[in-house]
């Protein structure tokens, strides 16, 4: 096997990933249209492409391993092999978490129509805008993108902590249902989850590109 058999492989393996990426960001969308319309007929869609993400996962598994004991490789190419596993592991958990959501919509059904906080309508945004730079940190391999991508990671966070206190309070002053309540904060949750998902690629995308741990660099920085 030539130099050039391996980097086409190795390209093959990057736009499966990025196939992969795609299926994720149409799941993401489409439930975030489910919550923002209640549009339950929406589900059948969802759970078909979570289905589609987890047959392409174990593709790129497969193809990653078969070029690691095919080539033997080391260095970058090492590099990129594993990072492209993993970052395909939590692009496949992604529409996990979105299956979640539409879970959580159904369990409420009874309030339907009910009105989305406004900090969960940001929340979604974020996490979209988050996935969308972590992928693209990966596949060109921009470190700028993958430092921003987890530097709103702490607003999202934020924006969860903002929603539990918030309607745990309004349950206290019996001010909502409890059930509507658990419903946001649940929701909150979930897309903070798919926020720290979004987060692991761009730490996978910036161990790619320098080599080292980003999670590392920030913890012996804030020692100094």
């Amino acid at each position: 096997m030539t130099e050039r058999t391996f980097d086409l492989e190795l390209n093959e393996l990057r736009e499966k990933v990025a196939y992969l990426a795609g299926i994720t960001s149409r799941v993401l969308d489409t439930s975030s249209q489910l919550l923002t319309e209640q549009d339950l007929s929406l589900r059948p869609e969802i759970v078909r492409l979570e289905k589609e993400s987890d047959l392409l996962e174990n593709g790129i598994q497969e193809k990653a391993s078969t070029l690691m004991a095919r080539y033997q490789p080391v260095a970058v190419d090492l590099r990129f092999l594993l990072v492209s596993i993993n970052i395909a592991h939590e692009l496949e958990r992604i529409p996990d978490q979105c299956l979640n959501l539409v879970q959580r919509l159904e369990e409420v059904r009874a309030f339907l129509p009910v009105k989305l906080p406004a900090e969960l309508y940001e929340m979604v945004c974020r996490v979209k805008e988050m996935l969308t730079m972590a992928v693209e940190a990966y596949l060109q391999r921009e470190v700028r993108l993958a430092s921003q991508t987890i530097g709103l990671d702490v607003f999202v966070d934020d924006l969860k902590t903002l929603v539990m206190n918030k309607y745990l309070d309004r349950v206290n002053k019996k001010e909502i249902d409890p059930a509507l309540a658990v419903f946001f904060i649940l929701l909150s949750r979930h897309l903070e989850k798919i926020g720290d998902l979004a987060t692991n690629i761009a730490e996978e995308a910036y161990y790619l590109v320098r080599g080292e741990f980003i999670k590392h660099l920030l913890t012996s920085r804030s020692r100094l």
